[in-house]
């Protein structure tokens, strides 16, 4: 997928979660802001009730939404079949839209009014869709290839250091400006000395203050005469190289967090599921078939 494509892709997947989510909220604004007990005097009870059109309606499609989502993107990691069918990173944003969007079409159809043993499927999937957002930070550190398949350390100082070399033949870069853009991709304390929340809280504050970080570089350099065009590659390829430093002393790490972030993900997931299928399975007992 050309990366102007991507943009719009996304931006497409954003739009559309972002835009449902705000119609269908408004539409039953007035029957959600309405106290539990005046609800079945209220116009819309009938269509928006966990059993009415629109409301069950919600669940189904909520529902459905998630486990498409959870499906199609465990099956593209897995099977060597569809190994080609796109980049990975995509089908990860598909499966971050439906896996997002579903939840909200779930609340709308709970009414915002959870109890039971629904309740633990829905807490289950707070839980999922929770620890999914925070996997996704995981995940987009571990670097990845065109296919999606991970890269190792060799593959990444490799790359770190043709990017050293074209810092240093194009722009003059010495050993003393390579390493002030280092200095800004790591931490004061060794990384294997570093707990879980010290490496998370050391991203999440890297991330945040690498500009100002690399300000007087810059600064230094402006001084030197270089044109705005230059600085603007120098930039990029500067904060390409932190990203890279930063990768290979993490990358085990991340890897490690990772996995155990797998440990906990799955048995939401599980519950969830197993939760909704008794969900199902009794409302269809009951006769609540929806429009079929």
């Amino acid at each position: 997928m050309a990366r102007d494509v991507h943009k719009v892709y996304v931006f497409f997947l954003i739009a559309a979660g972002l835009l449902s989510t705000i119609v269908l909220g408004i539409h039953g604004a007035g029957y959600y802001s309405t106290p539990l007990e005046d609800r079945p005097f209220h116009p819309q009870y009938t269509s928006l009730k966990p059993t009415g059109l629109l409301g069950q309606g919600y669940g189904i499609v909520g529902s459905l939404m998630i486990t498409v989502g959870v499906i199609m993107y465990s099956s593209r990691k897995r099977w060597r079949a569809m190994a080609n069918l796109g980049r990975i990173k995509n089908w990860l944003e598909f499966h971050i839209f439906l896996c997002l969007l579903g939840p909200i079409l779930v609340v709308y159809h709970t009414t915002f009014k959870i109890g039971g043993l629904v309740a633990v499927s829905f807490w289950s999937m707070a839980a999922v869709v929770l620890s999914g957002v925070i996997g996704r930070y995981f995940y987009v550190q571990i670097p990845k290839g065109i296919h999606g398949n991970e890269l190792s350390s060799q593959d990444l100082v490799a790359e770190n250091e043709k990017l050293a070399e074209t810092l240093r033949r194009q722009f003059g870069f010495d050993e003393d400006l390579l390493k002030r853009i280092d200095s800004a991709a790591l931490p004061a304390k060794p990384v294997a000395e570093m707990g879980l929340m010290e490496v998370i809280s050391f991203f999440i504050v890297n991330d945040l203050m690498r500009r100002s970080r690399l300000h007087t570089l810059f600064a230094d350099l402006e001084r030197r005469g270089l044109q705005a065009q230059l600085l603007s590659r120098i930039r990029v390829m500067a904060s390409r190289r932190i990203m890279l430093t930063r990768r290979i002393a993490f990358l085990q790490q991340f890897k490690k967090i990772f996995h155990y972030w797998h440990v906990v993900h799955l048995p939401f997931s599980i519950v969830m599921f197993v939760i909704l299928s008794i969900h199902v399975g009794v409302a269809i007992a009951f006769g609540y078939t929806w429009i079929f």
